[in-house]
C-alpha cells in the first residue's frame, strides 16, 4: 500500500488564484475525516504559481500514550489508507474539472518522486487506481468496506483516533 501520495498542477496559475485554490481545498478536506493527514495545498516551493501538496496515507505505528509504539493491524492501514486515497483522488479530480487543469500525482522516492499519473480536466487515469488495487484485493478488501462509514469510525475509535 502507498505510504504517501504528492501532488503537483502542471499548470501555473496567478496569485490570488492560487490562494482562492488553497483554499477551496481546505473547504473539500473537511468533508473527510482523514487517518491520517488531510489533503492540503500550498504554493509549490520551486515555483509559487504552481500548487503541490503531499498527503500521508498510512500511519504503521502509533504512539500509545504510555509513549510506546502501537502497531497497526496491516488490514485496518491499508484499509483506511485505500479510503484516503479514493477520497484524495475524488478532490483533485472535481479541482482539476472544475477549474479545467491538470494534475501530476508522484509516489515518494528517492532521489526524487516517481511520476504515478495524471488527472487532466477531470479525467483521471485508470492507473491511479491501480496504485491501491493490488493491496486492496490481497488484504480481501470488498467496496462494501471501503464505503462502510461506520467500519471507518470503528477502525479510527480502536486505535484512539
Amino acid at each position: 500500500m502507498l505510504p504517501a501520495l504528492s501532488y503537483t498542477t502542471l499548470d501555473e496559475f496567478d496569485d490570488d488564484y492560487v490562494a482562492a485554490l488553497i483554499e477551496e481545498a481546505a473547504e473539500l478536506a473537511k468533508e473527510h475525516t482523514w487517518w491520517n493527514q488531510p489533503f492540503a495545498l500550498q504554493a509549490d516551493s520551486k515555483n509559487a504559481n504552481l500548487l503541490s501538496g503531499s498527503t500521508k496515507l498510512m500511519h504503521r505505528y502509533l504512539t500509545g500514550s504510555d509513549g510506546k509504539p502501537v502497531k497497526i493491524d496491516y488490514r485496518d492501514d491499508v484499509l483506511m489508507g485505500a479510503v484516503d486515497t479514493l477520497a484524495l483522488l475524488e478532490m483533485l479530480t472535481l479541482l482539476s474539472k472544475e477549474h479545467e487543469f491538470a494534475w501530476q500525482v508522484f509516489l515518494p522516492a528517492e532521489p526524487r518522486p516517481k511520476p504515478a499519473g495524471r488527472i487532466i480536466d477531470g479525467e483521471i487515469e485508470p492507473r491511479l487506481f491501480e496504485l491501491i488495487m493490488p493491496e486492496v484485493d490481497a488484504n480481501e478488501i470488498s467496496e462494501q468496506e471501503l464505503e462502510d462509514a461506520a467500519l471507518h469510525q470503528k477502525i479510527r475509535a480502536k486505535y484512539g483516533l
